[in-house]
């Protein structure tokens, strides 16, 4: 048995290596925080581009075209040449973004950098989880998993709290920096055990496993890669192909669940929300707050929330919060949309009640990031089989992107044709439909091994 020091250490290093690792997802939280506190200047100062409404969705949605085109590829490199090394070399598209972005002068080159922005937002979300999952052990598993999500939160909110503060510019240059440092860092921490065992490279990956686990004795290193060959060659013999996730009952089953809520979780309306809660709040503030003060605080909401959500979903469970989270999100959009309903169709004077959006906006925060947000996730990792679970990511991440995309390129266009109120009913009605399927379709998963959770699926009728 290792002594508890060298447990204590092998825990360190893998707690190290994911918190280098998820830098990589704080590069893609500031992508998506940017343009919040951007577009008040652009829209203000014109520098270094004045963009109309078309060009504001248009720069803003193409993140999520970036990322729609990437997850395959990603996967494949990743396969190819490693999962560290597909990150380091890949970091080259954020870098190239913020060098873009920095030195913009029309839309187009805008249009460019966050496409580029999108691919590296495709690219973490394929590899990073995969590269966690394979360097930690069992115990401390789902601890690291909520590394993706508290991180792209915290760069969401580092744009949001640095972004009011300084330049055009200078937000761009300190941007940039972050993706030079993960590449710097990363090159010192381990590659994948499962990844290089998969190339029958044994003499690395005992190398790599002797430092995330920090134990000397080779007798147990080769008890758990034996384990991990066996494991790699089952998969690797039952390697499956795009029909074999619609070929079972259970396997269909688990793609309506997991696409309906990816699809639902996209309409609620979050990446709006990042993108232009402040330009859309109202010019007042709340009271000493301005509208950049309003967002964030936002920022600091969902970072905090999901650590909420990491304690409850055990205890809990998942249905529980997925019900809570879109009943809360449901109210809280309606009573946004409600606000500017009678802001621009009424003569009635809100203006003292300029506060509610942004109360809404916060009750929506806390709804959604101890539900809708972090679940739809956990529920995706639960419901396929080990053999086509890669097949079903790729296709929710898909589908996550082209729903961003169009709800974020939509946005401007309904404002200005209906008005901003029906974004939000939009939002609040994707919400309640959320509510209802979670309801009657969507089952249990807390306590339940994946054998278990398979069972359920190909039954005839599912005990909700």
């Amino acid at each position: 048995m290792a002594s508890p020091r060298n447990v204590t250490r092998g825990v360190i290093h893998q707690f190290l290596a994911a918190t280098i690792a998820s830098i990589s997802v704080i590069i893609l939280g500031t992508s998506l925080g940017w343009p919040s506190p951007v577009l008040p200047k652009l829209e203000e100062t014109g520098i270094p581009i004045r963009l109309t409404n078309s060009e504001i969705s248009w720069m803003v949605s193409l993140l999520y075209l970036g990322n729609l085109a990437s997850p395959i590829p990603s996967g494949l490199l990743m396969d190819k040449f490693g999962r560290k090394n597909s990150l380091l070399l890949l970091s080259i598209f954020p870098v190239c973004a913020w060098i873009m972005i920095l030195y913009a002068t029309k839309a187009y080159l805008l249009y460019i950098a966050r496409f580029l922005a999108g691919v590296w937002s495709g690219t973490v979300s394929t590899i990073v989880p995969m590269y966690l999952a394979e360097i930690s052990e069992p115990k401390i598993r789902g601890a690291l998993s909520t590394f993706i999500q508290i991180m792209t939160n915290f760069g969401v909110l580092y744009e949001y709290i640095i972004g009011p503060l300084v330049s055009y510019y200078i937000l761009a240059i300190i941007s940039g920096i972050i993706p030079i440092i993960f590449a710097i860092l990363f090159v010192f921490m381990a590659e994948s055990p499962y990844w290089l065992l998969m190339k029958k490279k044994r003499d690395k990956a005992i190398k790599s496993l002797t430092w995330l686990r920090d134990i000397k004795d080779k007798t147990k290193i080769e008890e758990e890669l034996n384990i991990l060959t066996a494991v790699i060659d089952e998969e690797m013999n039952n390697k499956k192909s795009y029909k074999d996730i619609i070929r079972t009952k259970g396997n269909r089953k688990g793609l309506i669940i997991v696409e309906a809520l990816a699809i639902l979780q996209r309409m609620s309306g979050i990446s709006a929300l990042m993108a232009y809660t402040s330009t859309t709040l109202p010019k007042e503030g709340v009271g000493i707050l301005t509208p950049n003060d309003c967002v964030i605080v936002m920022g600091i909401t969902w970072v905090i929330c999901v650590f909420i959500a990491t304690i409850l979903v055990d205890s809990l469970g998942r249905k529980p919060l997925l019900i809570f989270s879109s009943i809360g999100c449901t109210f809280a959009m309606f009573i946004a949309g409600l606000w500017f309903f009678i802001d621009e169709k009424t003569i009635i004077d809100v203006k003292t009640l300029s506060w509610l959006p942004f109360a809404a906006f916060i009750f929506y925060g806390i709804c959604f990031s101890i539900g809708l947000g972090p679940i739809a996730s956990t529920i995706q990792g639960e419901l396929f089989p080990t053999n086509v679970k890669g097949i079903a990511s790729g296709i929710t991440s898909i589908i996550l992107a082209l729903t961003s995309f169009i709800m974020n390129k939509i946005y401007h266009s309904i404002a200005e044709i209906a008005g901003m109120y029906l974004n939000y009913w939009i939002f609040a009605i994707a919400s309640l439909i959320s509510t209802i399927f979670v309801i009657f379709y969507v089952f249990e998963t807390k306590g339940k091994t994946l054998a278990e959770i398979q069972e359920k699926l190909n039954k005839n009728v599912i005990d909700l």
